[in-house]
């Protein structure tokens, strides 16, 4: 059987915002955590949030009232096949 992922990657430009959404997210009770960045993502800072597809609205709500700019990708995995895409 072949194994399938959905899930949301949020990435920013700094280390220091990675790190401060994962703190703030966590604070207001969503599973997520910092992994690094897939290489197929560029122009960030090497690490990046991952979390569930069932999160993205709350996750952007709290990003935003905290004025934290990240973006969102959606992966797709399955097998070793990987498909990432922009929200």
């Amino acid at each position: 059987m072949i194994k399938e992922e959905k899930f949301l990657i949020f990435a920013a430009h700094s280390t220091h915002v990675v790190m401060k959404a994962e703190k703030l997210l966590n604070e207001n009770g969503i599973e997520c955590r910092v992994i690094p960045l897939p290489s197929e993502i560029s122009a960030s800072c090497g690490l990046s949030i991952r979390t569930g597809l069932e999160n993205k609205e709350k996750v952007e709500k709290i990003l935003k009232d905290a004025e934290m700019e990240m973006d969102c990708y959606i992966v797709e995995k399955i097998g070793f096949k990987k498909k990432i895409d922009k929200f």
